[in-house]
């Protein structure tokens, strides 16, 4: 499963999650012009999320753990999603902890 490319992507699963839960929140599609990185998406609810999106095997550029870094920081809420946290729920888990809806987890 890609990150962030085509229907099945992770990507694509955190949104359809998403609007199921009634959340909103901000993919950056394109990254010029956005400081170096900015996670994948910030998502609000009851709380922010700040989340990146990686395979299975996909590293953390130096900039994106400079950014997780002072999110945690500041007291942020800043995690990392791959395709095993969609299979383990625990991407619905966390989205369904922000959407105020009771019983859905």
């Amino acid at each position: 499963m890609s990150e962030d490319k085509g229907p099945d992507s992770l990507d694509a699963h955190v949104r359809k999650l998403m609007d199921d839960l009634g959340l909103w929140g901000h993919h950056q599609q394109n990254s010029i012009g956005s400081r170096r990185g900015w996670p994948d998406w910030v998502i609000f609810g009851t709380a922010i999320l700040f989340r990146e999106l990686k395979s299975e095997r996909g590293t953390l550029k130096p900039d994106q753990e400079m950014v997780r870094d002072k999110i945690l920081a500041a007291g942020g809420d800043w995690a990392l999603w791959r395709p095993s946290d969609l299979l383990s729920r625990r991407i619905h888990r966390e989205l369904t902890a922000i959407s105020g809806l009771r019983g859905a987890v």
